[in-house]
């Protein structure tokens, strides 16, 4: 088994143990600090009943969607800023203050633009998820080695065979790097905008267990993010080395 797991494993493995032996010792009441035993046994009931499983896809969701088009935007908006001196002067400051501002506060503009479904949640992450994206589009594509640039001028090449055969594949690194960042961002940005208002979510559960002083509820609903952030980042590093396999 790869290290880069074996080693989290052993450690998430010894912080479980202190955690059930400090609970056992200092005999907090559950409602303050459950053991870890009582954490997964309460997780498994509400996966049986499959009470949290339309939270957790309702999160998902939010957050693959609005990944998938922040990426787009990212890319897309990385690519014009980097052509055009004009775009890069209207355009960057707007999305600087965007992301300036934090995302809590811009949450319930949101919620009062696109409603409290999903849309509101996927506007978010799409907003969170561009940027990074779009700034390394936009750097890379700004430091093309201007010989690649004439070697395509010579060859008569148009500004479509110049994308595919030069500025696509230098830029994939840097973007795909961006997009490992955005990944996690995402989750974050979804989780904000359920926690401001939602229906369901994984965050309307943070909230939720917080009302109701149920422990469980906050820490299962934060651990049930934590592996779903860590997979999703995992399965953005192993699209990576897959698309660029030369690296």
């Amino acid at each position: 088994m790869n290290k880069k797991i074996i080693r989290p494993m052993i450690l998430t493995a010894i912080i479980l143990v202190i955690w059930q032996i400090a609970v056992q010792v200092t005999k907090v009441p559950n409602y303050i600090m459950p053991s870890p035993v009582e954490l997964v046994q309460y997780m498994g009931n509400q996966f049986a009943t499959g009470s949290i499983t339309k939270h957790i896809l309702t999160t998902l969701h939010e957050v693959i969607v609005g990944t998938f088009y922040g990426i787009l935007v990212g890319i897309a908006l990385g690519y014009a800023i980097a052509k055009s001196k004009l775009v890069d002067r209207l355009v960057t400051p707007i999305i600087l203050i965007l992301q300036i501002a934090p995302k809590i506060s811009l949450a319930p503009l949101f919620l009062l633009w696109f409603g409290l479904g999903a849309t509101s949640k996927i506007a978010l992450v799409i907003l969170v998820v561009s940027f990074p994206v779009m700034i390394a589009q936009s750097t890379v594509i700004k430091n093309i080695d201007k010989n690649y640039i004439d070697y395509m001028t010579v060859l008569n090449g148009n500004a479509l065979q110049r994308f595919i055969h030069v500025e696509l594949p230098y830029s994939l690194t840097a973007v795909l790097s961006g997009i490992k960042v955005s990944v996690t961002q995402g989750m974050t940005g979804a989780v904000i905008g359920e926690m401001m208002g939602a229906q369901a979510g994984l965050g309307y559960l943070l909230v939720y267990g917080s009302e109701m002083y149920d422990i469980k509820i906050i820490l299962s609903s934060v651990v049930i993010l934590s592996v779903l952030g860590l997979i999703l980042y995992y399965l953005a590093e192993y699209a990576e080395k897959k698309i660029i396999y030369w690296n």
